[in-house]
């Protein structure tokens, strides 16, 4: 039986006032069984991490006819990363504010905030109003997972949770592929705005649900009257701060060096210097705040910690930079349609789901976290690896076939790292532990995306000068293919080729360093352990 005794500071949900549903996670926890209400509560939670998956593909496919639109290709890489700053930096806080707060209040505001930045999306007249509504949609969407993991962290013991979460990757998984196989479609027939407007019908749903099916008591108060602090005492709210800062300047100067300036350039040294000394202002904040902090140093020490997360980071480094290449490559190199390099991505994503039914399968019987970290990575590497050598007029097969280990090993590998980190601490610790997980993970992809976007617009930056010499008004028409994908359809036949040709270099570039990140990521995890799930709350 799941003990009563209710842990403080962890909000349990009810369906009414005498039959609680989420209860505390004990060492007495030896059988249990799904209580009342339970799969109402897993359909919210999971339709969110739905949206979640949904977003990222649907966004991946159809960012290079969206920024063409405004006539902004050249700084594209921002519909992706504007979403993941603000997602990285609140993916912690919700972990601290739900524990402080209650769930319902944390769920319901990532829910609303992601709604609402969908809806600001679908009506932007602008790139810049854009960029702005994918922040705020990221707002939300950093707690649509993170939240989901904490929910079921109260709701499921540690050692009944491997299928669980299994599911839940499955959802992310089948939000991904819908993402993939229906973007380009959506793009090429009713506009790129419905891409947004769709998700507003799911989220509306979510929070009419939610409403009537994660009922919480009142946050019990554990202080002395006279130890009691404020809100924002409590929440670190300098170190969001810092962090927001150093990926937002950090951005700025990688978007705009060798693309819009030199690396020389003043304005382009100065906002990495800047990122430097936030980062560095944030690492000194979390050691020593005496609110709770977004990243308990505590958790980053020792060989295990670090190499868990050392991992993490580049598998999201790798993972973001292989899907924001992959939609590049069939419409530049193999001139394909959104909706035809949408569809190219759909059948592969299976294997991510796939990958999470298998790391659920294996963590239930018979644990094995570490292998399945290990396991995980090094098929990402694989794929990524092999993508490097996708050519022009290659044999279709390959474009198939060459994607799929990266997606299954995206799908073994996330899993495990988020239980491999978990078995290392109490229960009391998993809400902020799960936070860190996706933070980090979610530094990684604000890195490869980054990185991703500053080796594609170098190496056009260089590379077509060279390749249109002796062609009238070059500078005017490098200029148009800097800021337009679809202009590259537009050229003449002689013209065209040479320009695909240093699109293809860059591109392969990009595939070496995801396929690099993908190595890192399977050396760091040669030395991870996992407990296994019957560590759980402190067994």
């Amino acid at each position: 039986m799941i003990e009563q005794d209710q842990e403080p500071g962890i909000p349990q949900a009810i369906p009414n006032e005498e039959q609680p549903l989420l209860q505390p996670q004990s060492t007495a926890v030896t059988t249990w069984s799904p209580p009342r209400g339970f799969l109402w509560i897993q359909l919210a939670i999971m339709s969110n991490v739905f949206l979640a998956g949904f977003d990222g593909t649907i966004t991946a496919s159809t960012y290079a006819v969206i920024s063409s639109e405004f006539n902004a290709a050249n700084t594209a890489s921002w519909l992706t990363t504007s979403y993941l700053i603000t997602s990285t930096a609140f993916q912690p806080l919700y972990g601290r504010f739900s524990d402080l707060l209650g769930r319902r209040a944390c769920f319901f505001t990532a829910t609303i905030t992601f709604f609402s930045g969908c809806l600001g999306c679908a009506v932007a007249r602008d790139v810049v109003f854009l960029n702005i509504m994918r922040a705020l949609t990221g707002i939300g969407g950093g707690g649509l997972m993170t939240m989901a993991t904490i929910i079921n962290s109260d709701l499921i013991p540690f050692r009944n949770r491997g299928m669980y979460q299994a599911v839940q990757n499955g959802a992310y998984g089948f939000g991904a592929i819908c993402g993939a196989s229906f973007g380009g479609a959506i793009v090429d027939t009713i506009g790129w705005r419905w891409c947004f407007l769709v998700q507003v019908p799911v989220s509306l749903t979510v929070l009419v649900l939610g409403h009537f099916v994660l009922r919480f008591p009142p946050k019990q108060n554990t202080e002395e009257p006279g130890e009691q602090k404020g809100l924002w005492h409590q929440i670190d709210v300098s170190g969001s701060i810092l962090l927001v800062l150093a990926l937002s300047t950090q951005l700025i100067g990688l978007s705009l060096g060798g693309n819009e300036l030199p690396w020389s350039s003043i304005w382009v040294i100065l906002p990495l210097v800047a990122s430097i000394v936030f980062l560095a202002g944030f690492i000194t904040v979390e050691a020593n705040t005496k609110a709770a902090p977004l990243i308990p140093l505590k958790m980053l020490r020792g060989l295990h910690p670090v190499s868990t997360q050392i991992a993490n980071v580049c598998v999201g480094m790798a993972a973001y930079a292989f899907l924001f290449t992959l939609p590049l490559f069939f419409q530049v190199i193999l001139m394909e349609s959104p909706t035809k390099a949408g569809a190219r991505l759909a059948i592969p994503s299976l294997m991510t789901p796939l990958g999470g039914l298998i790391a659920g399968i294996v963590m239930s019987r018979w644990g094995k976290l570490a292998q399945l970290v290990r396991a995980g990575a090094t098929l990402m590497f694989v794929g990524n690896f092999l993508v490097t050598f996708l050519g022009f007029n290659d044999l279709n097969w390959k474009y198939f076939a060459f994607i799929i280990p990266a997606n299954l090993g995206q799908g073994i590998v996330y899993p495990g790292i988020l239980f491999t980190f978990l078995s290392a601490f109490d229960h009391n610790d998993h809400a902020v532990s799960a936070s860190t997980v996706y933070l980090i993970r979610s530094l990684g992809t604000v890195w490869g995306v980054a990185i991703t976007s500053a080796i594609v617009q170098n190496t056009l930056y260089s590379g077509l000068p060279e390749a249109l010499s002796g062609v009238p008004d070059k500078w005017k028409l490098i200029d148009e293919i800097r800021h337009s994908v679809s202009a590259i359809h537009d050229l003449p036949a002689e013209i065209q080729m040479p320009v695909r040709m240093v699109y293809y270099h860059g591109i392969q570039l990009s595939f070496a360093a995801s396929a690099a990140f993908g190595l890192i990521a399977t050396i760091a995890a040669l030395f991870t352990r996992g407990k296994g799930l019957e560590r759980g709350s402190g067994a």
